[in-house]
């Protein structure tokens, strides 16, 4: 009796010893691959796919251990030898695999993303601020070990190059820097510090309309204080620095919100009372034309022509209706446009020296 129970014992752990614990075949054939042992791991699939589920689920098994040892090497769970020499392993089974490839591209990708971050590091030490933003600028936003921190550099960058005056370079790196949660405070800080030093010091127009452009109309929407900043710097731009046109233009830089579009429509009646038609006007095209905004972009516009006239200025005047039209498509609204023009312009003869056929 004692023989048989311990025939049965023997039995018992020498199944469990053979089973891997009951293990499932795939699981116990990838467990021999990280060892090493590929040839072995080859013969474990050779009798897997005669079994066509157990085929499907080797397949799909190993597929999400590859996916996930780029995840880890993503996360900064595992180093790049390691991740690298788990999927060089894989090249050895022979069985279709169908993202190997995709993940030593990936895990390739975020190790140059890395090395990229390094050297920048090293550059930013050295005081090599624009080698260094070119270096920050190439690490992936799925890189969760330096991402991050490459904004943060790139937010430092920017801060420096802005305060040395270096404001050519300054407009490349902020419109490199993506807008999230962890940017957002910094950029509006920085991306009107920057808009306004381009007006006052350096008189560049073109440069402070590309940032606005490409970066300060997505900001406004998300960080209500751009709006304020830009109201603020408009008023001490022409009572304190007696800078009316670069004014005009941070005020042109509002939003489209009903707010802000009759606040340029009450700034831009400021300036008409004064006579500063070429001001207004930097406003007033600023203005979304729209089935709610014409009428009272009408007037305006029609008040514009007729200072610009009035002046012997009629190639001014010009260039205010090819503006104003060319970015209208709607024709009800043009030809409503046209028709309060011609019926309340402050001398019929001023409709002789403009040509409005581009909106008829």
């Amino acid at each position: 009796m004692k023989k048989v129970c311990l025939l049965l014992i023997l039995v018992f752990v020498l199944n469990i010893t053979l089973t891997g614990c009951n293990q499932e075949p795939w699981i116990d054939m990838v467990d021999t691959l990280m060892r090493g042992d590929y040839e072995r791991a080859n013969k474990q699939y050779l009798r897997i796919e005669k079994n066509y589920v157990n085929a499907l689920k080797a397949s799909d098994y190993v597929y999400q251990y590859i996916e996930n040892i780029v995840t880890s090497y993503k996360k900064d769970q595992t180093t790049f030898a390691t991740a690298e020499k788990k999927l060089n392993l894989f090249s050895l089974l022979n069985m279709p695999l169908y993202n190997l490839e995709k993940a030593k591209t990936e895990i390739n990708r975020i190790q140059s993303s890395r090395e990229s971050f390094e050297q920048g590091r090293e550059l930013y030490l050295e005081e090599s601020y624009y080698d260094a933003y070119l270096k920050f600028k190439q690490v992936e936003t799925d890189d969760d070990k330096y991402y991050e921190k490459s904004l943060d550099y790139l937010l430092s960058v920017e801060y420096v190059m802005i305060y040395s005056e270096d404001y050519s370079d300054a407009t490349d790196v902020i419109l490199d820097i993506d807008i999230n949660e962890h940017t957002l405070s910094k950029l509006s800080e920085y991306s009107v510090e920057l808009l306004v030093r381009l007006l006052y010091y350096e008189n560049d127009i073109d440069r402070a309309q590309k940032i606005n452009d490409e970066l300060i109309q997505t900001i406004i929407l998300m960080d209500e204080s751009v709006r304020e900043s830009l109201k603020e710097w408009a008023d001490k731009l022409k009572s304190l620095y007696s800078k009316p046109e670069h004014s005009a233009v941070c005020i042109s830089f509002l939003s489209d919100n009903i707010e802000d579009t009759f606040y340029k429509l009450e700034k831009t009646d400021e300036l008409l009372e004064d006579k500063k038609t070429d001001y207004a006007f930097i406003i007033l095209k600023s203005i979304n034309i729209r089935q709610d905004t014409i009428g009272y972009i009408a007037p305006r516009m029609t008040e514009i022509l007729s200072q610009y006239i009035s002046l012997n200025k009629a190639d001014f005047a010009q260039v205010v209706v090819d503006t104003i039209f060319a970015k209208m498509d709607d024709d009800q609204m043009v030809n409503s446009l046209v028709s309060y023009i011609k019926n309340h312009i402050e001398k019929e003869e001023y409709l002789n020296k403009i040509d409005m056929s581009i909106g008829q």
